[in-house]
């Protein structure tokens, strides 16, 4: 009996000394202990009894976080980094500055209301408040280590709160969050550096921004006076010149052959010239080495104009990821190119997008809002980001022209000349019937209730060309061929009033074929008035042959897609060419603003 009162005595000691350990004390400078387990009852009470500073719509995860630590008995997570271990909590400091690496402000995550309340405790008088605030630090903590890892794998922002309606591409690059095993992760930065390990345009943006951190640091920002130099051409004699060589040799731009100008002289040189061609062209600019507002822009550039469109792009990557398996149609709406994607090739021609709005657009909002002169505002005519699906083409199309185009651009042209809409080939229709336009006296007509539609007549001269792509949007906008060719010469091509055009439609029209059972290519080419490329079907091709089943088109034509194509109008002003080499757009419609405030609201 006594050798088993001494068992059952040795094990109880056993099991007291294993309940030490795991329970965890520190003593704090006021003198009193603290333990992990005393702790648990604070973190429980938390959840019932909110007293933190912070509101709770900036804490999203309390209910999963309840949820979470009841499951292990309410212990802390955080115990060794809020109670002393400087090591420990130095590692949990690098973790949350590590959402700089992915283009996110570590200041998002609160880190000064975190050192705010760990520098609280020693201070405390009693062990109850130490607990209370240890409790309201461990659930900051955890609530701010779940948001870095949700804003990192799916973005900080919503793109349609940052660009309502006019953003309609899809959300296809969201992850599934494993918040419970992300907070059990020992190391957490690498766990968060493998959520897109896979998205090699996300890592490719990550080490640009690395590159640009590490110039930040580095570079000295004296930004070059230009206002005595509206624009400078090849010739010209200016102050700036040898600032502006230094300057762009101290970024290598646009390359390494830079350093072979002389900064010596105060002379435009020939030389000087090539160089700003070069660098006007890898910005998206007209490279007539003309040096103007834009091209200083680029010039007075610092890191951080580039870290912010980095950082404006790696949450544009997170929020919609290009498709990698063809067929498919992207449009790069900044970089002005059209990419056609079979399922094992791709190819790009050029296109020109929507007018960009004017720079000081927001202050005419607001000037002409207090006035009441609204509708004076120039129509925002930017083409918006979109994703569908190409259901349609119509070849010889007709245009019936928007009343707001009627209104601000057409309606002095009808005051003044009754003949304007025949000479250009409209008609005009009041309800189904056709009008003779010089019957209308457009002066006693209400500009504001106009009874008649504008119609373009098909033809060469059509303002949509010979061929428009159709796909469901609610903007009416659309594809289309177009006879006003020279702007695809212009490296800026925001020219349109929200319609993109082709410069190759033709291609574009045989690129849809393949979702046709009933045409091929060569049917399209032949309809729209071109040879096949089929050597056999071109020895035997004779435009004249009237009994022929596929003939060139007179008429106005649909051909419906067997298969809609899928289309996706996208706005990325930092892109990567075939082999992986960082572009840099110039932001024609100024949308970088739109994100980088709604990631540091």
């Amino acid at each position: 009996m006594q050798h088993i009162h001494r068992l059952l005595l040795f094990l109880g000691v056993l099991l007291f000394l294993a309940s030490c350990k795991e329970e965890k004390i520190v003593q704090v400078e006021s003198g009193f202990v603290l333990t992990s387990d005393s702790l648990s009852y604070h973190i429980k009470e938390q959840f019932d009894k909110w007293t933190v500073l912070m509101c709770q719509d900036q804490l999203p995860y309390m209910d999963t976080l309840e949820h979470y630590y009841s499951q292990r008995d309410y212990s802390p997570i955080w115990w060794d980094e809020i109670t002393g271990d400087s090591a420990s909590w130095e590692s949990l400091r690098k973790t949350i500055a590590h959402s700089t690496t992915h283009g996110l402000d570590s200041l998002n995550y609160h880190l000064g209301l975190i050192d705010y309340y760990k520098n609280l405790v020693p201070e405390m008088k009693t062990s109850d408040k130490a607990y209370r605030t240890l409790a309201e630090l461990e659930l900051i903590l955890s609530n701010m280590v779940l948001v870095q890892y949700a804003d990192i794998a799916n973005g900080r922002t919503d793109p349609e709160e940052v660009y309502g309606y006019t953003y309609m591409l899809p959300r296809n690059n969201l992850k599934d969050l494993e918040l419970w095993s992300y907070l059990e992760q020992n190391n957490k930065s690498q766990f968060l550096d493998k959520i897109h390990y896979g998205d090699t345009a996300y890592v490719e943006l990550q080490a640009l921004l690395e590159v640009y951190l590490e110039r930040k640091e580095a570079e000295e920002n004296q930004t070059i006076d230009f206002s005595k130099y509206p624009k400078l051409e090849e010739g010209d004699t200016a102050e700036v010149i040898p600032l502006i060589v230094k300057r762009l040799q101290g970024k290598m731009l646009p390359d390494s052959s830079v350093l072979n100008l002389s900064s010596d002289t105060l002379v435009y040189t020939k030389k000087l010239k090539s160089v700003i061609r070069e660098l006007q062209e890898m910005y998206q600019l007209t490279p007539d080495g003309i040096m103007g507002f834009k091209t200083y822009k680029i010039i007075n550039a610092s890191s951080s104009d580039k870290i912010n469109q980095i950082q404006a792009n790696l949450e544009r990557q997170r929020w919609f990821k290009k498709p990698k398996k063809g067929p498919f149609v992207y449009i790069n709406l900044p970089k002005y190119e059209i990419e056609m994607h079979w399922e094992d090739s791709a190819k790009s021609r050029r296109v020109c997008i929507g007018k960009n709005l004017p720079d000081n657009y927001d202050a005419m909002v607001k000037e002409y809002t207090d006035s009441g002169w609204l509708y004076k505002l120039p129509r925002n005519m930017e083409t918006p980001q979109i994703a569908s699906k190409i259901s349609y083409l119509v070849i010889n199309p007709t245009w019936t022209v928007p009343y707001s185009i009627v209104k601000r651009e057409m309606w002095w042209r009808l005051v003044s000349d009754s003949t304007y809409l025949r000479n250009k080939g409209f008609k005009v229709y009041k309800g189904k019937e056709e009008i003779r336009s010089e019957s209308i006296d457009w002066s006693k007509v209400d500009k504001e209730k106009i009874p008649y539609r504008i119609v373009e007549s098909p033809g060469p001269k059509n303002s949509l060309g010979t061929v428009k792509y159709m796909f469901g949007n609610p903007f009416s906008i659309y594809l289309h061929d177009t006879p006003s060719k020279s702007a695809f010469k212009r490296t800026q091509r925001a020219v349109s009033h929200g319609c993109v055009r082709l410069e190759d439609p033709i291609l574009f029209g045989e690129f849809l074929m393949q979702n046709s059972k009933e045409y091929d290519p060569d049917d399209f080419r032949i309809m729209m008035g071109y040879e096949p490329k089929d050597p056999e079907r071109l020895e035997n091709y004779d435009p004249t042959d009237t009994l022929a089943t596929i003939q060139e088109l007179e008429e106005t034509t649909s051909i419906n897609l067997d298969k809609r194509m899928s289309l996706y109008l996208d706005y990325r002003t930092v892109y990567f060419t075939n082999d992986w080499k960082p572009r840099f757009c110039y932001d024609i419609y100024n949308q970088k603003r739109l994100i980088l405030e709604a990631l540091n609201n």
